[in-house]
């Protein structure tokens, strides 16, 4: 399932160049899926020590990939191509660490941006050994995890009737299952595929994770969107056309089974978790995280830090008004600059043809969706987050053949056209 970069060799007086496989690298492509299914494991065990688990979980595989690949891995592909944004993203670390050195604890905090930081060089870097084999690594995470978030579904522990795995709150089995069901479309065949993201919908709709369950079908929506944009045959377009058609009138035909059954899985006119009850108390949260960052505009009260001050629930669920809350003005500015310059150069190369581009807008979309209800943003604690800054910072990719034929047809036509101006001229 997986392939490894192939570098050829010639021999002295061999005719024909000899291929050997770069097996270091193999071997970061091998333990990249099961890196991603480890970092899973500390949030569903004890909570002792948690964020020190969660940091050997994370890092082990980042220190194995410096060691093999040494700087071309401390500055990875994107960044020796774009190289004004390792400025921009040492200017995020900076930021960081000045919040962090105001903070109530400072020695934790600085923790938490010392991780975040190695997560941005390492998710950059992690595009050298492992290049055009990212798809393949996607794959085998899918199929990893979705058996062992099939294993939850099996055991059956539940938290107020809500799947969970082990200790873990079901919002945080809903979020891996979001990844794990977008991961699912670099799977091939597509048979499997299917069965994989269908049932990680399944287990999303047992954890009654309602931002999850939005997330996974917008990410689908946008996915199905993008690979339209690339059909250009006339048949093509009638096909999806048509199918467009008939979902339209299914909808307008069957309009009052579809409102019923979308409030029934959203719980919309649920007692406890309804629209009556401010998005489960979240508005009351998100009022919270507001009168923080008002409290403190400038740099906040530190990263990682504003669940020490919230009384209505445990964190401000809302990733975006969690950072602004933590870090200010000041600290949130660049990270957010970040982010959407990065988003945009996603995607462009989603729009140029670019396989693993188009996967990965789709997941970060969805990500960014699920980030107005969870305190999800720049974390390195789940491999959904982690997966969000590796496709974030996807290099630009010289075997794009979609979109280099894609160019390249566009340039051809357009010097047909203006050699055939100045022959008419």
């Amino acid at each position: 399932m997986l392939s490894a970069p192939i570098v050829q060799t010639t021999t002295p007086g061999a005719a024909r160049p000899r291929v050997r496989r770069d097996r270091p690298k193999m071997a970061i492509i091998v333990l990249f899926p099961l890196w991603l299914v480890g970092v899973i494991l500390p949030s569903v065990g004890a909570k002792e020590n948690l964020d020190v688990q969660q940091f050997i979980s994370f890092a082990w595989l980042p220190i194995v990939a410096a060691c093999v690949c040494r700087s071309r891995f401390l500055i990875g592909p994107l960044l020796r191509q774009q190289g004004r944004l390792i400025g921009l993203m040492a200017l995020c670390v900076l930021t960081l660490a000045a919040s962090s050195l105001l903070s109530v604890d400072p020695i934790l905090s600085l923790a938490f941006v010392v991780t975040a930081g190695l997560g941005l060089i390492s998710c950059a870097g992690l595009w050298g050994p492992i290049g055009t084999a990212m798809s393949s690594c996607v794959s085998a995470y899918a199929t990893l995890g979705s058996a062992l978030v099939g294993y939850a579904y099996y055991v059956d522990t539940r938290v107020q009737g809500r799947l969970t795995l082990g200790t873990a709150h079901p919002n945080f089995l809903g979020i891996v299952s979001f990844g794990l069901a977008v991961s699912a479309l670099a799977v091939r065949p597509r048979i499997l595929a299917a069965l994989l993201i269908a049932g990680n919908i399944f287990i999303i709709i047992e954890t009654e994770s309602r931002s999850a369950l939005g997330a996974v079908l917008l990410a689908l929506l946008v996915f199905a969107l993008l690979h339209a944009y690339q059909v250009r045959e006339r048949r093509g377009a009638l096909a999806l056309i048509g199918v467009i058609f008939c979902a339209a009138i299914v909808a307008v035909l069957y309009y009052g089974t579809i409102e019923s059954w979308f409030s029934s899985l959203f719980f919309l006119n649920d007692r406890y978790r309804g629209l009556g009850t401010g998005f489960t108390g979240r508005e009351g949260a998100w009022q919270e995280a507001i009168d923080l960052f008002m409290e403190n505009p400038v740099l906040g009260v530190g990263f990682r830090m504003h669940e020490r001050y919230m009384t209505v629930t445990p964190s401000a669920h809302n990733g975006y008004l969690s950072i602004l809350a933590e870090t200010g003005i000041v600290g949130s500015a660049p990270l957010l600059v970040l982010t959407a310059i990065l988003l945009w150069r996603l995607l462009r190369e989603a729009l140029g043809g670019e396989p693993i581009a188009i996967l990965g807008f789709s997941f970060v979309t969805g990500y960014l969706f699920i980030s107005f209800f969870e305190r999800l943003f720049l974390n390195m604690g789940n491999p959904t987050s982690i997966l969000v800054w590796i496709f974030l910072l996807v290099p630009r990719l010289s075997t794009s053949g979609t979109r280099s034929r894609f160019r390249g047809t566009r340039r051809a036509s357009m010097a047909q056209a203006v050699g055939h101006v100045r022959l008419t001229a």
